[in-house]
């Protein structure tokens, strides 16, 4: 019986990809559906995210940040794309990563 759980415990922490040492995302890539995009103060903009392989998304979350969020901020945002908000007139650079991998665009505020 004890020779089973580990067995099993083995097979799950070979299975894991925490225990591997590997940065899978390497191999990864990600890209906006548009490298710049214009909104006015107020509105809503949106740009979509493509993932390759698109099985990454099984493994890893995407993390999204604005460089200067007095322009624009991020509304909603999820593994297909990004909703923001225009707050005053100027650009910035909105970023898409996973690990080392990264999408960017300008957004571009106008009154």
């Amino acid at each position: 019986m004890d020779t089973k759980i580990i067995v099993l415990l083995a097979l799950f922490l070979g299975s894991c990809h925490l225990f591997d040492g590997s940065d899978e995302t390497q191999n990864v890539a990600v890209y906006f559906n548009e490298s710049n995009v214009s909104v006015y103060e107020g509105g809503l903009g949106s740009l979509s995210l493509r993932i390759e392989p698109p099985d990454t998304l099984s493994y890893y979350t995407v993390d999204y940040s604005i460089l200067n969020e007095e322009i624009a901020v991020i509304f909603r945002a999820d593994r297909r794309g990004v909703v923001f908000s225009g707050r005053k007139e100027g650009s910035t650079v909105i970023t898409a990563s996973i690990g080392n991998a990264e999408a960017k665009a300008v957004i571009n505020v106008y009154k």
